[in-house]
């Protein structure tokens, strides 16, 4: 038996869609390592493993798949840093620029999870999913993929057809929360 009910929140989740940023794919082919240590070299940092991510300044590199990476920037930054990423993906790899492929969702407050909870398939209370952690998932059909910033922030990213749907859906959800005080 299915029971609905409503949850009591101490801090209810804000969210809002974020200003456009570049948004670049990495991939690495065949055998990766030499360009996985060009990265090393250039950015001081090596390529996060799966279903992790990390912050150097104002880029987030994130893990999509296996030999598959997207890193976040700001716009200004765009034509410097897919040149940089092709120097290091050299022939091992290829770099895409994918800025409109996603919009990104910052989803704050310290109850974040019991929105995540809501319309889809993912344990998003799993102590394991903390910040530098990236989980995909489905949420009321939709395909999105999740960030952990901060023990209070997470970012989403979904596709643009889908995000007006998915914000309409996470404020129905939020409504119905109750504030406990």
């Amino acid at each position: 038996m299915i029971r609905k009910a409503r949850a009591i929140v101490t801090d209810v989740p804000r969210f809002h869609a974020v200003p456009p940023e570049t948004l670049l794919r990495l991939e690495l082919w065949a055998e990766p390592r030499a360009a996985q240590a060009r990265f090393k070299r250039a950015f001081d940092a090596a390529l996060p493993g799966p279903g992790q991510a990390f912050s150097a300044g104002a880029w987030r590199v994130i893990w999509r798949e296996p030999r598959a990476w997207m890193i976040r920037a700001p716009l200004v930054e765009r034509e410097a840093l897919a040149a940089r990423l092709a120097e290091i993906a050299g022939d091992d790899g290829a770099v895409t620029d994918i800025s409109g492929a996603a919009v990104r969702c910052a989803i704050r407050g310290r109850d974040w999870r019991i929105l995540l909870t809501h319309g889809g398939v993912f344990d998003a209370e799993d102590a394991d999913f903390r910040p530098g952690s990236v989980a995909g998932t489905v949420v009321e059909h939709m395909s999105v993929r999740f960030d952990v910033i901060a023990e209070d922030q997470v970012d989403a990213y979904v596709a643009p057809s889908f995000a007006h749907d998915l914000f309409g859906y996470w404020t129905s959800v939020a409504r119905r929360l109750e504030v406990r005080g």
